[in-house]
């Protein structure tokens, strides 16, 4: 044997070692301990069996198949789907520059990231839009590639940083337009899952600068502003968010003068963003209590005026607290947008129940059910993958 392999031996036997310690130390600690433990393993495994046997044995996937233009896009004209692929290029563009910048992926995010490739390609490889999807994992990975090469290069960086900010500020006005736009397709047709990614994005793409603003609006001294705020605040998080979109679909419109009437989902759009802003403020309003007062005493002995101390010193501080649940109340607003399926529209949920109410796919809900439930949890364990990448980068939690 020689030096090297006496080393990866040496590697492999220190891993075992700490393996079989951290097991000793919390999960066979003890009699009550030890048995937790082992219903635990038993019950996931049973779990774990039940599902995979299920998945790759029991289920006829064909009502996914046959039925994916439904889940995805629901009534969303096939002439039209070139428009909804440049946005798409753009955030995968994006989401890898912006991932290599911040650190170097893990082998454990580069499988998720893999496997969510290779499950997707499953069901659009038959069509021109498996090669679509794969040229955007292309811009992805060559943008992660350039994002590590920044590094160790302080002007490269700066620069894509600014291309980064001002990219993620333009992504949602950028996908409305040209969604919309030039003869476009118009909200009543926007369905499937794009319409859960739609109502997503916005919601979050108004409602976080909206928190923040009602925030800082309820944190001020000025009693007029500050009681406009709480009042905002306080309304909406007095209702359930089901309760104000059924008010945005069949109330809103009886108030509204024809010539400023809009469609039902521009409506909803309004309400959501709204209540997410409402949450997202007293979510920032917290960590606003959270950053010491003599940080902001120091500056107004230095001469800095109320905006720099607050868009440079305060604000910063108070959102990077309170990431956790920011992200939080985001992969909640992405789950939320189920509740459309209930106002009539068609959503990836609808669409699946369109599909598996189809009378050749009579008794199919749970293959329907379980594939749309994967494709939100796979959204959602992304975002929670993404936040806790961000909370190691900036030392959340770490003193």
């Amino acid at each position: 044997m020689n030096v090297a392999d006496t080393q990866v031996t040496r590697i492999e036997r220190s891993t075992i070692d700490r393996a079989r310690k951290w097991a000793r130390a919390n999960l066979v600690n003890g009699t009550a301990n030890t048995v937790l433990t082992l219903v635990s393993v038993t019950l996931a495994a049973y779990l774990i069996y039940t599902l995979t046997r299920f998945v790759f044995v029991g289920a006829d996937w064909e009502v996914v198949d046959v039925n994916r233009r439904l889940i995805f896009l629901g009534r969303y004209p096939k002439e039209e789907q070139w428009r909804i692929w440049p946005p798409m290029w753009m955030v995968m563009g994006l989401g890898g520059l912006s991932y290599g910048m911040l650190s170097r992926g893990s082998l454990r995010d580069l499988a998720w990231l893999g496997a969510a490739v290779v499950f997707i390609l499953a069901f659009l490889a038959t069509t021109t839009n498996g090669l679509l999807f794969g040229g955007g994992v292309l811009v992805s990975i060559a943008a992660y590639g350039l994002g590590r090469l920044s590094i160790g290069r302080p002007l490269l960086r700066s620069k894509l940083r600014l291309v980064t900010i001002v990219g993620w500020f333009l992504v949602i006005p950028f996908a409305i337009i040209l969604i919309t736009g030039f003869g476009g397709v118009k909200p009543a047709l926007w369905g499937g899952l794009l319409l859960n990614v739609l109502l997503a994005a916005i919601g979050i793409g108004v409602g976080l600068p909206l928190g923040i603003l009602l925030a800082l609006s309820r944190a001020s001294s000025l009693p007029l502003l500050k009681g406009f705020a709480t009042s905002i605040i306080e309304i909406t998080r007095g209702g359930p968010l089901i309760a104000w979109l059924f008010i945005a679909r069949f109330v809103l419109p009886a108030f509204i003068p024809d010539a400023f009437e809009t469609d039902p989902i521009v409506n909803s759009m309004i309400v959501v963003s709204l209540f997410t802003g409402a949450y997202v403020a007293e979510i920032v309003r917290g960590g606003l209590q959270a950053v010491d007062r003599g940080q902001v005493e120091a500056a107004d002995a230095l001469g800095l005026g109320t905006f720099n101390v607050t868009v440079f010193i305060v604000l910063p501080q108070a959102i990077r607290a309170v990431i956790p649940a920011l992200v939080s109340q985001m992969i909640a607003l992405w789950k939320d947008t189920t509740l459309f399926a209930f106002l009539g529209f068609t959503d990836a949920l609808s669409g699946g129940q369109a599909a598996y109410n189809q009378a050749a796919f009579k008794g199919s809900q749970i293959e329907v059910l379980v594939f749309v439930a994967l494709l939100f949890w796979a959204v959602a364990f992304g975002m929670s993958r993404l936040s806790q990448r961000f909370e190691r980068v900036l030392g959340i939690g770490v003193r």
